[in-house]
């Protein structure tokens, strides 16, 4: 079996997708091949990508445009069986040359991790390189909480074992429209280790044509994100609905309003069940991390609510029912 296979999607990237290659191909880990999977592109993709003479580029081309999901498990069906890792790229993103090296060393002597992502810089000019920026978690404990809040992933960035998505029969949901990677990021954490490097080792290009950000996505990504959590928060035996979760993480209705203390008291309730009963296995940095969090969160709900910020009834409930963190720390954080 191969090492490292590349998986590239692209979709009319070209303006970007020399750059991208480029850092591939710069990676100080050479034992790779690079699969590049074209979905009917309609600008000069394939001419950019046929230009280069190495033999560990393959060009791949869609019969017809599959989408995100369809594209990624083409990849998938194909790569596998035939690589004992699958590396993640997007044709609009940046490797740093010393990617590959540090998330293969690691895994290599991490036998246990099934998933590794880096940190990276989310950037608009990708000239920048910025001295320091905001770092997903890094410890597979975490990470398994945090799924309930974000992707906790940058996408670009994994590095994958095939011979346990195989056995495991992990693929992408076909019909999820933008979260794909969350969703699936959630079903290998409910089956192995994952792990974040500390390393910022990628450079994201913000660009209003991605999947999530196009306007006509916008409504879609949210509620697909909010059915995503709300079925893994049944991992920790906690019910909330799609319709519960969209109002406490993205809802800015004026319907909020609306038996706001009942509302409140239920994700009180959640965050300190999660915290109690899922939270003691965590190092003592990231459960200080994780109080703090799940107190924005709180904040967040009750900001979006515009219901006032010194309703005395809020702040009674707040310090009488909320376990999972002390009050000056839940106090301070209601204000940052």
């Amino acid at each position: 079996m191969k090492k490292l296979a590349v998986l590239i999607p692209t979709y009319n990237s070209a303006q970007y997708l020399k750059e991208s290659i480029d850092s591939i191909l710069n990676q100080t880990y050479s034992n790779f091949d690079l699969y590049l999977y074209d979905d009917c592109s309609t600008d000069n993709s394939k001419e950019i990508i046929e230009s280069y003479a190495d033999r560990r580029i393959f060009y791949r081309k869609n019969h017809q445009n599959l989408g995100i999901s369809k594209t990624l498990n083409r990849g998938f069906d194909e790569l596998l069986s035939q690589y004992q890792f699958i590396a993640r790229m997007d044709a609009d993103d940046w490797a740093f040359p010393e990617r590959f090296e540090k998330q293969i060393g690691y895994l290599e002597a991490n036998k246990s991790t099934i998933l590794c992502g880096t940190q990276g810089f989310w950037l608009k000019d990708m000239t920048e390189n910025p001295l320091s920026g905001w770092k997903y978690p890094i410890r597979n404990n975490y990470l398994k909480l945090y799924l309930l809040f974000g992707a906790s992933f940058g996408h670009s960035s994994i590095v994958l074992r095939s011979d346990f998505f195989i056995s495991k029969h992990l693929k992408y949901d076909e019909d999820i429209k933008t979260c794909e990677d969350w969703d699936l990021w959630i079903k290998v954490s409910r089956n192995g280790e994952v792990h974040n490097l500390s390393d910022f080792l990628m450079k994201y290009r913000i660009v209003h044509t991605s999947n999530h950000r196009l306007a006509d996505n916008k409504n879609i990504h949210l509620k697909e994100r909010a059915d995503i959590i709300s079925n893994y928060w049944k991992t920790f035996n906690i019910n909330l609905s799609p319709e519960q979760v969209f109002e406490y993480y993205y809802s800015s209705d004026e319907n909020m309003r609306h038996d706001f203390e009942n509302k409140l008291q239920i994700i009180i309730d959640s965050f300190n069940k999660l915290f109690l009963n899922h939270a003691k296995d965590l190092k003592k940095e990231d459960r200080s991390k994780f109080q703090y969090l799940l107190a924005r969160k709180i904040y967040d709900f009750w900001k979006r609510s515009n219901v006032s910020r010194y309703t005395p009834l809020i702040w009674f409930i707040l310090l009488t029912k909320v376990k999972f963190i002390c009050a000056v720390r839940l106090i301070n954080s209601q204000f940052k």
